[in-house]
């Protein structure tokens, strides 16, 4: 039942994709642009000061340009950070500025957090890369008993497990080594099994092995209020919001109004009820349609869309229910016994009202979410993090300080091919360039755009943050790319998962 549950949710949050997707099409935004392609050859030869002045001209230019409200960013050279600096706000409404301890929510680079710790737990002999990862169970957890045995910490590192993205199933879409499929549900399933092993939480895990020994004071899995002191609030387009309590409104409304009719049918027999039945029914929809909302904003984990939700469905109910109490009292003082008259104007009057409403969300095109409040720990995506804390750990797993040279190694080497420039570790992915390798992972959430980069060999990189929404998606690659140049077409084309395929790797 939670599988179907999950699955309706997925594709309820695909519709308004969809629909928004083809919004921005038609107004002329193209997605996965790569308007710096010119920028061939890294700047690491620049003069530092050099890039950080152009930076500071390109980054308010390019927020305002692709309406970011705000961005964090720092620059590694030779494995130590020589630059972090804020841009723009973490909050429109109550324009707080960010700065360098604005925290902002990482999305899928807790990933590599994750696999960072899995892989300390393999140097303490605690778990294997090969072993089956439902033998750490107590009871087995896989549905598919044939790939049991094949679902490995090395496989669901690597992608390479078969398993879905998306939702709690652990259903495996193909044999376990024999594809690549980007997957969030191999990390929850790793996640279970590190938490058994170990008998502690992911985020004592990580305050233990990752946060506490790097010094990333403003970190956390959980989002701890003690480090959570200045969080960004991620940013939507009102019609998002509009269109997530539209949808279970209308499911209710013709559900509700449905029922009413039948019933006034078999009660009275006619189909045509009074305007005060009309009222009613549409009270109740209003109410049972922000309460779906609410309901299924809580099952994907978001309860903050769940309070805008809520907010959005009584500016609208309320609205609308004024201009029909304020129409329906004009019409009776004017037009007393005119009753064919009234209706017709009633309705005319009531949808243009929910024009003139719907028109003064959609003029809000970044809605900041509430802040949010402690979650459970995702190992696939829940972390907060500011810039620079990220950027410890990207100089830790550049060059691991605290992992065996073995698992240091495993976690750097390609796993499986993606393509002739790109690859994937145990972890992060990897590009290969004539500039040399480079550690990689994005982050994308429906209000959050995030990347990380690092050349181990030179120990240059940039991680970049930003509180947009994914519906501009290449945000933080395109400010990243321009800070460090040279050629990451595939870095952006695994960030919209151009790379998922199933059957042989690629030679």
């Amino acid at each position: 039942m939670m599988i179907k549950i999950k699955r309706f949710n997925l594709i309820f949050i695909a519709i308004i994709g969809c629909f928004l997707l083809l919004m921005r099409s038609n107004s002329g935004i193209a997605l996965g642009r790569t308007p710096y392609q010119d920028i061939e050859r890294l700047r690491i030869n620049e003069p530092i000061e050099s890039v950080i002045a152009d930076l500071e001209d390109f980054i308010p230019a390019y927020m305002e340009e692709e309406d970011v409200p705000g961005v964090s960013i720092t620059l590694i050279r030779d494995g130590e950070i020589v630059w972090s600096e804020g841009f723009g706000v973490a909050n429109k409404f109550t324009k707080r500025p960010v700065t360098q301890s604005t925290t902002f929510k990482i999305a899928s680079n807790s990933k590599v957090v994750t696999a960072y710790i899995a892989l300390r737990l393999v140097d303490q002999g605690l778990l294997s890369l090969e072993k089956p990862l439902d033998n750490y169970l107590p009871e087995p957890t896989m549905p598919q008993a044939e790939y049991r045995e094949f679902v490995n910490l090395r496989r669901v590192l690597s992608h390479t497990s078969g398993m879905g993205h998306g939702g709690a199933s652990r259903e495996v879409m193909f044999q376990p080594g024999a594809g690549y499929s980007y997957s969030a549900n191999g990390f929850l399933f790793a996640q279970d099994v590190i938490e058994q092993v170990a008998d502690e939480t992911l985020e004592d895990l990580a305050d233990e092995m990752v946060f506490g020994p790097l010094g990333m004071q403003n970190s956390s899995f959980v989002s701890s209020p003690a480090v959570m002191t200045e969080p960004a609030s991620g940013h939507l387009p009102a019609v998002m919001i509009i269109i997530m309590y539209a949808l279970p409104f209308t499911v209710a409304l013709l559900l509700v109004g449905g029922v009413t009719l039948i019933y006034w049918r078999l009660r009275f027999g006619t189909w045509r009820p009074t305007r005060r039945t009309f009222f009613v029914v549409y009270v109740i929809s209003a109410a049972l349609g922000t309460l779906l909302g609410i309901y299924f904003s809580l099952q994907i984990g978001m309860w903050d869309y769940a309070i805008l939700i809520g907010l959005c469905g009584l500016f609208i109910a309320g609205g609308i229910l004024l201009a029909f109490v304020l129409g329906e009292w004009v019409l009776k003082r004017f037009a007393p016994d005119r009753w064919k008259l009234r209706n017709i104007t009633l309705a005319i009057w009531i949808i243009l009202s929910i024009g003139v409403i719907a028109g003064l969300l959609m003029v809000v095109e970044d809605l900041p979410l509430p802040g949010r409040a402690p979650v459970n720990p995702n190992a696939a995506g829940t972390v907060r993090a500011t810039a620079e804390d990220m950027s410890r750990f990207l100089i830790e797993i550049a060059k691991p300080q605290n992992l065996s040279p073995e698992m240091a190694a495993e976690m750097a080497e390609p796993q499986v091919s993606l393509h002739d420039d790109l690859s994937w570790g145990l972890g992060p992915g990897i590009q290969h360039s004539p500039e040399g390798d480079a550690l990689w992972q994005w982050g994308q959430a429906p209000d959050f755009q995030s990347v990380m980069i690092i050349y181990p060999e030179s120990g240059y990189g940039v991680v970049v943050l930003t509180n947009s929404d994914w519906f501009n998606p290449d945000v933080a690659i395109d400010i990243a790319h321009y800070a460090l140049g040279g050629r990451i077409d595939s870095i952006r084309r695994a960030s919209h998962l151009e790379f998922d395929y199933k059957g042989p790797f690629l030679e």
